[in-house]
C-alpha cells in the first residue's frame, strides 16, 4: 500500500507538517482487544534518514479516544513489536516517528484505543526502511608549510540538507579528534586554522551536518606540517682588534625566504640580551665609543612570514682593541732651567707618546696643555717659569691615536736662585 503514496511536498516538509503531532512515547499496559473497533487504515508514510511519518485515514467511530504505535527494534534479541507512542485523540491522523537509525527497517502496526482502555485489532505490519546517512564530504585537503596556520579546502556538499560544517584537528601527541570549527552555509569551502605550534604535524577531518542536526561520517583525514621555524645560525665570528669597533660575520642563513636578521647584545654573556639591529646581510660592523669594551652577541634569523629562528645556543664575544700599555720606569728632575723626562715603551703598538703637562696657577686653579707626536722616550721642557710647580705624565698612543692610561704625575718645582 505504501509504495502507491507519493506526495508532491518535499520529505523535510512534510516531517514538519507531522511533527506537531507526534506524541511522547507511553508506557505499555494491558488492553482488553474489541474486535467491534474500527482497524485504522493507513494512507502512507514518507521515510526520512532519523524519522518516519506516517498518516491513516480518520475514524469517525466515537469510541475511538486515540490510537497506540507499535514498533520493532532492529538489531535486538527480541523482536516483537512494542508499543513506542499513545495518540491521544482520535482526530489525530499524523504521526512522526523520530530518533531512528539512519538506512534500518523497521515494522510498525497501528491500533485504535477507547477512554476504557480497550484497543481495536491492529493494522497489518507494515514494513519502513529509513533512507542511508548523508555520505560525508567528499573532497577534503590541508595545505601545510604556512606559518603557525594551515588552510583547509573542501568540495561543499551536493545534498540541499546540509547547512554546515563540523572540522575536527588531532595533535601528532593525542589520539583524540577535537571539534576546532562550526562552518556555518553548505557552500562554504574553506577555513584557515590559525595560532598553531611551529614545525608541527596536525591531522583534520571534517563532517557535514544537516538542518535537522545530523552529522554525516568524517570525511578522510588530511595531514599537514606547519612551517618550520628558521634554522639556528652557524659559524659567528667577531673581532676584538678593531680600534672601536667589533665587526661580526656568520655562514648566511639557507633558507629561500629570509627576510633579514637580528643581533642581540649584552654586556655579560648569561645577561639579558637586548635587540640591537636588524640587518639584511651577513656582516656587521658594531661601532662602540670606548677602548677594550666587551660585548656578548646572539644572532637570529627572520623569514618573510615573520618567523624568527632560535638565538644562537652560545653567545660570541666581541671586543674592541684595548688601550696600549702605560709607559714603565717613568722619572723626571729640573736641569739648568729645563724639566728631563724619561721613560720606557714596552707595547709594540706604541708609535709614539704624549706628555701631559700640568701647571698650578694657583691653590686651586691648574691648567693643562697636551704635547704630542713625541717620538722618542725622553722629553725637555725650557718653556718653565721660576717657583711654580709642574705636573708631568706620559700615554702612549698607537697608529690608531689610541691612547693609554696615563702614567702616575711626576711633580716638578723650578725654584729661582
Amino acid at each position: 500500500m505504501h509504495s502507491s503514496i507519493r506526495y508532491a511536498l518535499s520529505v523535510s516538509l512534510a516531517l514538519s507538517l507531522f511533527s506537531g503531532c507526534a506524541p511522547q512515547p507511553a508506557p505499555q499496559k494491558t488492553v482488553t482487544i474489541d474486535s467491534t473497533l474500527p482497524t485504522p487504515s493507513l494512507n502512507g508514510f514518507i521515510a526520512d534518514i532519523t524519522s518516519i511519518a506516517f498518516e491513516w485515514k480518520p475514524l469517525e467511530d466515537p469510541r475511538v479516544s486515540g490510537y497506540y504505535v507499535y514498533r520493532n527494534t532492529p538489531g535486538a534479541e527480541d523482536q516483537k513489536l512494542q508499543r513506542v507512542a499513545t495518540i491521544e485523540s482520535r482526530f489525530a491522523t499524523h504521526f512522526v516517528d523520530n530518533d531512528l537509525k539512519p538506512g534500518s527497517e523497521y515494522q510498525y502496526r497501528f491500533s485504535a484505543i477507547t477512554k476504557e482502555g480497550t484497543e481495536s485489532v491492529a493494522s497489518e505490519t507494515m514494513l519502513v526502511a529509513t533512507q542511508p546517512m548523508i555520505a560525508p564530504v567528499s573532497f577534503f585537503q590541508a595545505i601545510g608549510n604556512m606559518p603557525r596556520s594551515a588552510k583547509l579546502l573542501w568540495r561543499p556538499h551536493p545534498n540541499g540538507k546540509i547547512n554546515g560544517y563540523v572540522i575536527e584537528r588531532q595533535d601528532a601527541t593525542e589520539q583524540k579528534w577535537n571539534a576546532i570549527a562550526t562552518i556555518s552555509g553548505r557552500l562554504n569551502a574553506e577555513f584557515i586554522d590559525r595560532e598553531l605550534k611551529d614545525g608541527q604535524v596536525y591531522h583534520y577531518r571534517i563532517k557535514a551536518t544537516t538542518f535537522d542536526k545530523l552529522t554525516t561520517e568524517a570525511s578522510e583525514t588530511s595531514k599537514v606540517i606547519t612551517k618550520p621555524l628558521p634554522p639556528e645560525i652557524r659559524n659567528i665570528s667577531s673581532t676584538n682588534d678593531l680600534p672601536r669597533a667589533i665587526s661580526l660575520k656568520w655562514e648566511p642563513s639557507t633558507i629561500n625566504d629570509l627576510s633579514h636578521y637580528n643581533i642581540y647584545r649584552s654586556s655579560t654573556p648569561n645577561g639579558s640580551f637586548d635587540y640591537h639591529v636588524k640587518l639584511e646581510t651577513n656582516t656587521f660592523t658594531d661601532n662602540i665609543t670606548e677602548d677594550g669594551k666587551f660585548y656578548f652577541y646572539k644572532i637570529t634569523t627572520v623569514d618573510k612570514d615573520g618567523l624568527e629562528g632560535l638565538q644562537s645556543s652560545v653567545a660570541t664575544q666581541g671586543s674592541t682593541l684595548s688601550k696600549p700599555q702605560t709607559p714603565i720606569a717613568y722619572e723626571g728632575k729640573i736641569v739648568n732651567k729645563t724639566a728631563e723626562l724619561q721613560w720606557r715603551n714596552t707595547d709594540p703598538r706604541t708609535v709614539s707618546n704624549t706628555v701631559v703637562k700640568t701647571t698650578k696657577t694657583s691653590w686651586i686653579s691648574r691648567e693643562s696643555i697636551d704635547i704630542n707626536n713625541i717620538t722618542t722616550t725622553s722629553f725637555r721642557d725650557t718653556d718653565l717659569r721660576p717657583d711654580t710647580d709642574y705636573l708631568y705624565e706620559i700615554l702612549s698612543v698607537d697608529k690608531n691615536g689610541i691612547r693609554s692610561l696615563p702614567t702616575q704625575a711626576i711633580e716638578l718645582r723650578y725654584e729661582a736662585k
